[in-house]
């Protein structure tokens, strides 16, 4: 049925839960086949998938019941190749973490290849001379943990992540001044970690030139 209504086709969901009804569903309900449809708006919203309209989530699911369906959707959305729109990295991560709060029963099932997608995407274009100054006065080390390098890159130097401190996209300004040198553990750390904002601070403490940009400029 998403299916089709996401390639502009109509549905007639009476009818649908009639033939159902009549047959695999034979010995439920009305009431119970609305009911189940409800639960399954409720895992898919909850992953983040469309969901029917009319079929409104519902609130306090079982844990059982959650796993179950989610199960079938993995099983169902794999074998008839259903994509859902392209994911930004947002999406995507909010995906994760609530997968991670459930134990998955079986390993997700996925169509035979990817499907690529057009996405137009805005970058902030970065000051290259910024970032080759700050990885030079790194001298090869994060400057948030004092590590070396965890490895060399396939131009021999000492791979390090350039992380601007207060970020481009809160007003933080492309200069040396608000760009460090981190190994990708220190990266990862200040963009997602429970402590990020004390371990901006302790950045902020650690390197001598870096200033504490306001966010938006206030």
């Amino acid at each position: 049925m998403l299916d089709t209504l996401q390639q502009g086709g109509r549905i007639n969901k009476a009818k649908i839960r009639r033939e159902i009804l009549d047959g695999p569903l034979r010995q439920r309900s009305a009431g119970s086949y609305e009911f189940r449809m409800a639960n399954i708006s409720t895992v898919l919203a909850s992953l983040d998938m469309p969901t029917l309209p009319g079929y409104v989530p519902r609130g306090n699911v079982g844990r059982k019941i959650v796993q179950r369906l989610t199960a079938i959707i993995n099983e169902v959305w794999a074998d008839v190749n259903y994509h859902l729109p392209p994911d930004d990295p947002v999406t995507v991560s909010n995906r994760v973490a609530r997968a991670r709060r459930e134990p998955i029963a079986m390993p997700p099932r996925r169509p035979d290849a990817p499907v690529a997608a057009p996405v137009m995407v805005y970058r902030f274009v970065r000051n290259p001379y910024v970032v080759a100054w700050v990885l030079q006065q790194s001298d090869g080390n994060c400057e948030a943990c004092g590590a070396t390098a965890p490895f060399l890159a396939e131009d021999g130097l000492p791979f390090l992540e350039v992380h601007h401190v207060r970020p481009l996209s809160e007003g933080g300004p492309d200069n040396v001044d608000n760009a460090a040198a981190l190994c990708p553990n220190c990266h990862r750390r200040l963009h997602h970690s429970v402590d990020r904002n004390d371990y901006r601070q302790h950045l902020l403490q650690r390197v001598n030139r870096l200033v504490d940009y306001p966010k938006d400029g206030k």
